[in-house]
């Protein structure tokens, strides 16, 4: 087995490939979590007053989707660059549980309370588990 050395990364060895690619990440994260925070509002009679939640998360649907999908690619080639360090940081674990969690709740019991435009306490609950994976994606710096 050949043992993986981070040194041989591009990210690793250009001084701009993995900055841009951490922006890119972060701009899709909020891309994605944007869009699902303006449905949450919603849900809480705040925000875009002017659709429904439906309305609304039909809009943005693509947009969630389309920062979801970049924010799981960027994330994976930044993984790349050292892996044992990620894999044996806790705010990255942390960061990977509420990202599965935030997953399924979104494309299940997200969506049916956005259909059935009643859902206050699934918004707040949204908006927690979305806030939280922010935090622990910053403190894995720090960790």
């Amino acid at each position: 087995m050949l043992a993986y050395d981070p040194a041989t990364n591009p990210l690793n060895n250009n001084e701009w490939m993995f900055p841009l690619t951490e922006c890119i990440h972060i701009a899709s994260m909020a891309m994605c979590i944007g869009t699902i925070t303006a449905v949450d509002l919603r849900l809480l009679g705040t925000g875009i007053t002017g659709k429904s939640a439906g309305d609304l998360a039909r809009a943005t649907s693509i947009w969630t989707l389309v920062g979801f999908v970049l924010v799981i690619l960027t994330g994976m080639i930044i993984f790349t660059t050292d892996p044992v360090m990620y894999l044996n940081n806790v705010s990255f674990q942390f960061k990977m549980g509420l990202l599965l969690t935030g997953l399924v709740f979104h494309y299940t019991l997200h969506q049916k309370a956005v259909r059935s435009g009643r859902g206050a306490a699934v918004a707040v609950v949204s908006l927690v588990l979305w806030a939280s994976l922010v935090f622990s994606a910053i403190f894995i710096a720090f960790v």
